[in-house]
């Protein structure tokens, strides 16, 4: 699986790292990922919401990706000021019904001003939930897994859980994701909800 982890100014710069992280461990440890940070337009660098600078991205190819794992940020404002949904939105749409979207905690709110998720059932960051309704049917769960669409809304562990989750009932190596949570420190908890 090749999972594009989408990096973009003003991204919470946790939820993405995590995710890429533990995905990176699992490649190291024998399971068939590939992660990579990109950019939408092909940007070398990166500003996450915090000041943080992040250099060495590659555009992202829909053409090869298997995965699209979206974080959170300063939602609102890079929903309102760029157009980074609709660039979500032609993505999936080159990629075609093979792309599983992941969205890292208020990551479904991006899918969700895309339109990518129109009255499909998804989770997100407690505090943003009510804004998520405005597109999905929220479901207050750790994971849901709806197909094409898994999303975490754990708060800022939810990069770890999203990608713990694909490693183990995804890609298939339950016993690495729990080697992996020995390493980290964190057990996957609370509730996983599937269609």
């Amino acid at each position: 699986m090749r999972a594009e982890v989408l990096m973009y100014d003003g991204i919470a710069e946790m939820d993405a790292l995590l995710t890429f992280d533990v995905l990176a461990r699992a490649r190291l440890m024998g399971v068939d990922v590939s992660p990579v940070l990109v950019t939408p337009d092909g940007s070398p660098e990166v500003t996450g919401c915090y000041g943080t600078r992040f250099g060495g991205l590659v555009r992202w190819d829909p053409s090869r990706a298997d995965a699209l794992l979206v974080a959170g940020g300063w939602d609102v404002d890079v929903i309102e000021a760029s157009s980074l949904p609709a660039r979500l939105r032609a993505y999936k749409e080159q990629a075609g019904p093979r792309l599983l979207l992941g969205g890292i905690d208020s990551g479904a709110v991006l899918f969700g001003a895309a339109g990518l998720i129109d009255g499909r059932p998804a989770t997100t960051y407690r505090f943003d939930m009510e804004y998520l309704a405005k597109w999905a049917d929220v479901i207050d769960a750790r994971i849901v897994d709806d197909g094409d669409l898994v999303t975490s809304g754990s708060g800022w562990l939810a990069g770890l859980d999203l990608a713990l989750y694909l490693v183990a009932e995804r890609l298939g190596a339950p016993h690495v994701a729990v080697e992996i949570e020995g390493r980290i420190g964190h057990d996957r908890r609370g509730t996983v909800w599937r269609r």
